[in-house]
């Protein structure tokens, strides 16, 4: 059989940045037409710094492109662009106020007005192409969060792709909204376009990939055609894991059962308004008790945010109530801006949400070489890497930092820990550690899990609320013959 072209080649690869952190070391990696190629790795493994050199974002310290075996340099996202070469990021780069037609023709160099008819045609002719359902006329912030992922799409191929990289593209999208995007890409394959697909998903890499490369620690540890392991069968996903951690990681959690302590939350018919003066959670009851866990699943917009502010008293509620018995610990969504405070030492925040506790300050003075000490310990208990405790929590990456979050709010005394979105970009091997000690602390605490990701609600939750345009719907455990009516209710039906 005759070898094919690459249609592009990543030659020796190397990124440093500041500090001597070596994010990219001498890497290969060849992406082929009519492939969809898997990227994998655990955060702070090379994946993004790698795409984000490719789509020229960054610019590597050394290294060669060939494109269609010639040599090419690829300086800014523009060169990228112009080769054909356009990144989907994970968080959408879109305006929310402005129509699907407006969002796409920004950036294209042209007037704001002239071509909106071109491009409206374009989008339709886009839409049957692919069966993508959206209207140039529309306004983003009325789309659904799987309908904005394809004005993304659209703006892609708009722009002329050929190479196509998706980051984490099915990270909040229901199952039946995954399935459809992988429709969408299985036609792009077949006409040859070549998608870099980027996921912490290994079901889906199993379903999709036709070749997989994985990194660990800024080098490829392996890189295969996606038969070769789907031939191992049950033991596929393991493997695939081992390889991107380097030990063995548990892919399904086993639940002890507990019989079920006092209700340690109380909704009653709460009614929450959004930053507009609109109705985002509309007459939602139910509760927690110690001893379970009770997740919330629903596609990102339809009120899960203003329930969680009102729950934690950063919105006061319009109507209804909720009642709380005990402390409340909370792990935000936002890690970054919610969860820590990235020019804080390790240290202070670790005592965030409990300086004031007699341990850690007397008369307003902060007892520093015991907040250091106790920081130390959680560091050592939590796994979390970083050079001491005197870091800037801005210098560790995801997995790290939600690690600092879950010692500091798990090492409290409560009653209630509300975990929004706790695993959302992590690798398996961070998912496995927070899956871990969030079921250790449904022991002593009721657990209120919000989560876009059904997978995870569905492994960790003894009961489970969808929540679709502010309203709740209820399902009782076992799950295993409602997934399908679960995946419905999270898109209305």
């Amino acid at each position: 059989m005759q070898k094919r072209d690459a249609i592009i080649s990543m030659k020796g690869i190397t990124k440093t940045f500041p500090g001597g952190l070596k994010a990219n070391d001498n890497i290969d990696l060849d992406i082929y037409q009519g492939e969809i190629h898997a990227v994998l790795g655990e955060n702070g493994a090379g994946k993004s710094t790698l795409m984000n050199i490719l789509s020229g974002i960054y610019r590597a310290d050394s290294g060669e492109f060939f494109l269609n075996c010639k040599p090419v340099q690829i300086k800014s996202p523009k060169e990228a662009i112009s080769h054909g070469i356009i990144m989907v990021h994970q968080h959408f780069r879109l305006i929310p106020p402005h129509t699907v037609a407006e969002n796409i023709v920004l950036g294209l160099g042209t007037s704001f007005l002239s071509p909106l008819k071109g491009i409206e045609k374009s989008i339709k002719e886009f839409n049957e192409q692919y069966n993508l359902s959206i209207h140039p006329k529309t306004r983003i912030c009325d789309l659904s969060v799987g309908e904005q992922q394809r004005v993304e799409i659209v703006k892609a191929l708009i722009r002329g792709a050929s190479i196509l990289i998706l980051d984490e593209p099915t990270s909040v999208l229901t199952p039946q909204e995954a399935k459809e995007l992988f429709g969408i890409l299985e036609k792009m394959k077949k006409e040859g376009k070549a998608i870099i697909f980027i996921t912490h998903k290994l079901e889906e890499v199993l379903e999709i990939a036709d070749h997989i490369t994985i990194l660990r620690k800024g080098k490829v540890t392996a890189s295969m055609p996606s038969d070769q392991i789907a031939k191992k069968g049950s033991e596929a996903k393991s493997e695939l894991a081992m390889k991107m951690v380097g030990r063995e990681v548990i892919l399904k959690v086993e639940k002890e059962s507990f019989s079920l302590g006092n209700t340690v939350l109380e909704v009653d018919n709460l009614k929450v308004l959004d930053d507009r003066g609109i109705e985002a959670v509309k007459g939602v009851s139910f509760s927690v008790n110690r001893g379970e866990v009770f997740g919330i699943v629903g596609v990102a917009g339809n009120g899960q945010g203003p329930l969680v502010e009102a729950i934690t008293g950063l919105r006061p509620p319009s109507s209804g109530s909720f009642t709380v018995k005990g402390d409340v610990g909370y792990i935000p969504e936002d890690r970054l801006s919610m969860g820590s405070v990235g020019d804080l030492t390790l240290a202070e925040n670790s005592i965030l949400t409990d300086y004031k506790n007699s341990c850690f300050s007397r008369h307003l003075l902060l007892n520093l070489s015991y907040i250091r000490e106790y920081a130390e310990i959680l560091m050592i208990k939590f796994s979390v890497v970083a050079p001491n405790v005197n870091t800037r929590a801005k210098q560790l990456s995801g997995g790290n930092l939600q690690r600092l979050i879950l010692a500091r709010e798990l090492s409290k005394n409560t009653q209630l820990l509300v975990a929004e979105q706790p695993t959302h970009g992590l690798d398996v091997g961070s998912i496995e550690f927070v899956w871990k000690f969030l079921l250790e602390q449904r022991k002593n605490a009721g657990i209120l899990l919000i989560s876009g990701d059904l997978s995870e609600v569905l492994s960790l939750s003894d009961r489970i609320g969808v929540m679709f345009q502010g309203k709740v719907t209820i399902f009782e455990s076992p799950f295993s013959d409602k997934i399908e009516e679960i995946g419905l209710k999270m898109t209305g039906f």
